[in-house]
């Protein structure tokens, strides 16, 4: 089973580099190729989706988009790998209303969305 992991793992990525190179084609197949990767790489091996969204910025933005919009399967598979999972919703967090707890709270996202 480790072995069909490690496969699966390295077929994604070899679509995620397959689909970059192609993108640029005036056919955009390269798009769903990639998807298709990241979708493959996610289910197979969360924790280098985890790294590679820990890594690269813009990558979490654009999965964090994405979570917010897909349907509740992928949604879940797309929550094991963010990097950051207490960062979900402003609503969670704990704070005893005063104005000290407030700007600490609001310094702490900042500084969470700029990593």
């Amino acid at each position: 089973m480790r072995v069909f992991r490690i496969a699966v793992a390295v077929f994604a990525v070899i679509l995620i580099v397959v689909g970059a190179m192609t993108a640029i084609s005036p056919i955009p197949f390269g798009l769903p190729l990639v998807v298709l990767g990241f979708v493959l790489l996610a289910t197979s091996s969360p924790a280098t989706l985890r790294w590679m969204r820990r890594r690269w910025g813009w990558l979490d933005r654009r999965f964090r988009w994405l979570q917010e919009r897909a349907p509740a399967r992928m949604r879940e598979r797309l929550r094991r790998t963010d990097p950051y999972p207490d960062q979900e919703d402003d609503e969670e967090t704990e704070d005893d209303g005063s104005p000290a707890a407030e700007d600490a709270a609001a310094v702490a996202r900042r500084l969470l969305k700029r990593a």
